[in-house]
C-alpha cells in the first residue's frame, strides 16, 4: 500500500534528512551578502551620511521671516551641540549674511545667532 505524503510534509523530511532549515541561506547568498557589506564599509564616507543641516540650508533663502528665523534657530541648535559641524554651518550662514541684497533685520539675526554660536564655544 503506498502512502501519500503532502509537498510541505516532503520539504520538511527533506530538510531534516539533509540537514538544511528553511532560514538557512546558500553559500551564493552568504557570499554576495559579505560582498554588499564590505562595499558599504569601505565606502566613502561622504556618499554614506550627509548632515542634517545640509537639508535645512535652503531655509536661508525664504522670503518668509517665520521660515527664515526658524532655519537660523534649529542650525545654531546643531551648530552648538555637534561641534564637528560647527565651522560648515558658521560658514554657511556667514556666507548669507554678507550677501548683497538681504534683507536688514534677517542679516542682523544672523549675526546675532553667528555671535551665539562663537560665544558658546569659543570659536
Amino acid at each position: 500500500m503506498a502512502v501519500s505524503v503532502s509537498s510541505s510534509m516532503l520539504k520538511i523530511l527533506k530538510g531534516f534528512l539533509l540537514g538544511k532549515k528553511d532560514g538557512d541561506i546558500s553559500p551564493s547568498e552568504a557570499e554576495k551578502i559579505q560582498k554588499a557589506s564590505y562595499a558599504l564599509n569601505n565606502a566613502d564616507v561622504k556618499k554614506r551620511f550627509s548632515p542634517t543641516y545640509l537639508s535645512m540650508l535652503s531655509g536661508l533663502d525664504s522670503e518668509e521671516k517665520q521660515v527664515f528665523e526658524a532655519t537660523v534657530y534649529y542650525l545654531t541648535r546643531i551648530a552648538i551641540k555637534k561641534p564637528k559641524q560647527q565651522e560648515a554651518i558658521l560658514k554657511c550662514m556667514e556666507d548669507k549674511a554678507s550677501t548683497k541684497g538681504l534683507n536688514p533685520e534677517f542679516r542682523e539675526y544672523l549675526k546675532q545667532h553667528i555671535l551665539e554660536i562663537s560665544q558658546k564655544n569659543n570659536y
